[in-house]
């Protein structure tokens, strides 16, 4: 396995290109476990904490953003990466994107769609990730529902699950979202 030309560390976080062999880089913002919300300060270029999440709720896993992506709201397009290592904020790797989870919130006015992404890690010595979406263990794929659900729901917002998006779907809206 040939390793990945990574960007040298000095560089700033807006200049992390998305795509590398086999796959997209992904930095983590939020680690698996945390509590904390984190995203990416636009003026500084660095990490900031963004927000607490109600008691009782942490990360499944680690959540993070695509390179040189640009999503509507303005912020490099967000992925959660289903898997049980132990990632650090601010980690840049090699990620395959599976598909996604469609979810549709409201809170005042018109619901509105939100498509969360998913990848794994393309990480050496790693056991046989999953291809596809559909190859997802069942029960990941309901902790993340479960998770954005019930989030929404604390926060007073309503949001349901209305889908699932495959592989092409899922790279589709990363290509959309590349940054020019």
């Amino acid at each position: 396995m040939v390793e990945p030309d990574y960007p040298e560390m000095n560089e700033s976080i807006d200049n992390i290109s998305l795509y590398v062999a086999g796959g997209y880089n992904f930095a983590v913002e939020t680690p698996r476990g945390s509590q904390t919300q984190n995203a990416r300060d636009a003026e500084t270029g660095v990490l900031r904490a963004k927000k607490l999440l109600a008691v009782g709720f942490a990360f499944p896993f680690s959540f993070g953003f695509l390179g040189s992506t640009q999503a509507d709201e303005g912020d490099p397009l967000k992925v959660l990466l289903p898997t049980d290592a132990d990632l650090a904020i601010g980690s840049l790797l090699r990620c395959r994107v599976l598909g996604g989870t469609a979810t549709q919130k409201s809170s005042v006015g018109p619901a509105k769609r939100n498509n969360r992404l998913m990848a794994v890690p393309l990480l050496l010595h790693q056991d046989d990730p999953p291809y596809e979406f559909v190859d997802m263990p069942p029960d990941k794929v309901n902790d993340v529902e479960d998770f954005f659900v019930a989030c929404q729901a604390a926060v007073g917002k309503a949001a349901k699950i209305v889908g699932h998006l495959d592989k092409s779907e899922a790279q589709s809206i990363v290509r959309e979202a590349v940054r020019p």
